[in-house]
């Protein structure tokens, strides 16, 4: 499965936390350019795996935020109709998850990616669905 490089990854994750791009540049010393073009090479590469995942598998994409790293699509499982629910995790790579049974590890994911501000399943699927 798709990591993005770990230079990348590093960029993409303290945006995606909530830092500005001139925050991350000082950060890291780097130029401010060279931390906008890291985000933005990692948006596409998010993009192309979850689109690439959606299709191997013919989820209908319902929502797709490479800012903050997950999808929403809606999928077939055991012949029936579920939502799925795909994220990046820094690392690891993207992992799907059928229904809203989402383990603890994906709703404290969620809060530090700042998906959502609460560990709540309900909560964090409006979040995932708005």
């Amino acid at each position: 499965m798709l990591r993005l490089p770990e230079g990348m990854e590093r960029v993409w994750l303290m945006k995606a936390k909530g830092m500005r791009e001139v925050e991350i540049a000082e950060a890291l010393g780097i130029s401010r350019q060279a931390v906008n073009k890291a985000l933005k090479d990692a948006r596409v590469k998010l993009f192309e795996a979850f689109f690439g995942l959606a299709e191997v598998f013919s989820w209908e994409i319902v929502r797709v935020n490479a800012e903050k790293g997950f999808m929403v699509a809606r999928g077939r499982c055991l012949d029936k109709n579920v939502r799925v629910y795909a994220f990046y995790f820094p690392g690891k790579g993207i992992k799907a998850f059928f229904g809203e049974e989402l383990p603890d590890y994906v709703l404290e994911h969620a809060v530090e990616m700042g998906i959502t501000k609460k560990l709540d399943r309900g909560y964090l699927v409006k979040a995932l669905e708005s």
